[in-house]
């Protein structure tokens, strides 16, 4: 799945908080969230929703709010099939885009040394 940069970004919250469970959970707030969202991204509170729904669309986790006892939200988050393996995606996503970047290279310098070759015998 093509994720866009908020929803990029809210996964990397997400996926380190509940990857450190056993069964993929994990309870955190908004704050909590946003406190771990870099301050060169435009993420503000407002987004937080929406891009949770996103992402519980494209089934990379569910989540559920709660209320602690002195009004704050809480979010109960549990990875899904995608979620869980978003760690591996990274990677072979990374992996890919490195095979392309080297074989344009190689092609280039193929094709730069062929006209090369072919101009030095045509002349």
């Amino acid at each position: 799945m093509v994720l866009g940069k908020k929803e990029k970004i809210l996964m990397n919250v997400v996926y380190f908080q509940a990857s450190h469970s056993v069964n993929g959970q994990c309870l955190v707030s908004p704050l909590d969230i946003l406190s771990k969202v870099p301050y060169r991204i435009d993420f503000r509170e407002d987004d937080l929703e929406q891009t949770l729904n996103q992402l519980v669309l494209d089934d990379y986790f569910n989540y559920e709010k709660a209320k602690k006892n002195n009004g704050d939200i809480m979010y109960i988050i549990t990875l899904k099939g995608n979620g869980i393996s978003y760690q591996r995606d990274k990677v072979i996503a990374k992996r890919k885009l490195i095979f392309r970047i080297v074989t344009t290279i190689i092609f280039a310098s193929f094709s730069f040394s062929l006209k090369w070759i072919l101009q030095a015998i045509v002349g």
